[in-house]
């Protein structure tokens, strides 16, 4: 058992996202909205979501990297996760992360979240999607 999971976010630091969306790359399939059913999802532009009001607000991703670094910090998991944002704006990807770079490449849209070396998730970040690999991780 590794007893330190490594989360990593690639995006672009000022960019807006839509909240309420998640859309999961396990598998190469897609589990939109963060809802895990298996929902077809077209890149968090709603294909099968339902949002609310609330839920169509967006944020720049160094926003809604810094909740989830809250949720995890005020979560049982803490001791065990290390968070990192890499800023696609300030990095040769290309060159250090070929793996995210052939995914954007495909049409997946950042953010690009990996955990523990595994690319899980584009186009939104899941705090609880996050928090629950995380867990079955740990286990």
């Amino acid at each position: 058992m590794n007893d330190k999971i490594k989360v990593e976010i690639f995006g672009l630091k000022y960019k807006e996202v839509p909240q309420g969306c998640s859309c999961s790359h396990k598998n190469n399939s897609c589990s939109g909205c963060g809802s895990g059913e298996g929902k077809s999802c077209g890149g968090c532009s709603g294909g099968g979501c339902t949002k609310t009001a609330e839920d169509k607000k967006t944020k720049n991703i160094g926003e809604v990297f810094q909740e989830l670094k809250e949720f995890i910090n005020d979560s049982d998991v803490k001791d065990n996760v290390e968070l990192e944002f890499i800023d696609l704006d300030k990095i040769d990807i290309k060159e250090k992360y070929e793996r995210v770079y052939e995914t954007i490449s495909k049409g997946f849209e950042p953010p690009i979240t990996v955990v523990d070396n595994i690319i899980r998730y584009y186009g939104g970040i899941s705090a609880a999607l996050i928090y629950k690999d995380v867990k079955e991780l740990l286990e």
